[in-house]
């Protein structure tokens, strides 16, 4: 009983903890996209330079951790999913499209932060980032539908499945009227 209660808190936490870690990696890109290139546009040249690599430094220290973590709970959820294996035909092309965008998300958000030097346009990868997350999320959210409806429909077959308990008769005496 305790391995199942603690098996299914770990599920939970591990499912938080992936929200936790894209909300900081969306957040993060959006924090690029849009904040940085309007709070640093009346700076000089090598000022805008300092500044965006002061918070590429900083968002370095956000997006490791975040993509480790985002793997592992990734890793976890997927194994979890094999428990059930009648859902998985249902979901299988939902969660392998969401795992293949998540992991270009991430190689796209560790090759704008891994070098010394920022690639050529950084703006523009991650706008490209932005739209693989946006798709990752939209991807994460036609699996879980997918994996209700196959487990309402499940429920549903073994309820219609069971046989129909027998309704008790009373005889209830009646009184003739002459």
């Amino acid at each position: 009983m305790l391995e199942e209660w603690l098996r299914d808190f770990m599920f939970v936490a591990m499912r938080w903890l992936h929200i936790v870690c894209t909300t900081l990696v969306v957040g993060g890109t959006l924090f690029f996209e849009f904040v940085v290139p309007i709070a640093v546009e009346d700076l000089k040249t090598e000022q805008q330079l300092t500044v965006a690599g002061k918070a590429r430094w900083v968002f370095r220290r956000v997006i490791w951790p975040c993509a480790f973590l985002l793997l592992v709970t990734g890793v976890v959820s997927v194994l979890r999913l094999r428990e059930s294996s009648d859902q998985n035909r249902e979901i299988f092309w939902s969660v392998a499209i969401h795992l293949g965008l998540g992991i270009v998300a991430i190689g796209i958000a560790l090759m704008l932060t891994v070098p010394r030097s920022p690639p050529d346009r950084p703006v523009g990868w991650m706008r490209v980032n932005l739209g693989v997350l946006r798709l990752c999320i939209l991807a994460a959210t036609i699996a879980r539908h997918a994996r209700l409806v196959a487990s309402d429909r499940a429920a549903t077959t073994a309820r219609s499945n069971q046989a129909p308990k027998p309704v008790p008769l009373t005889i209830v005496p009646t009184t003739r009227q002459t």
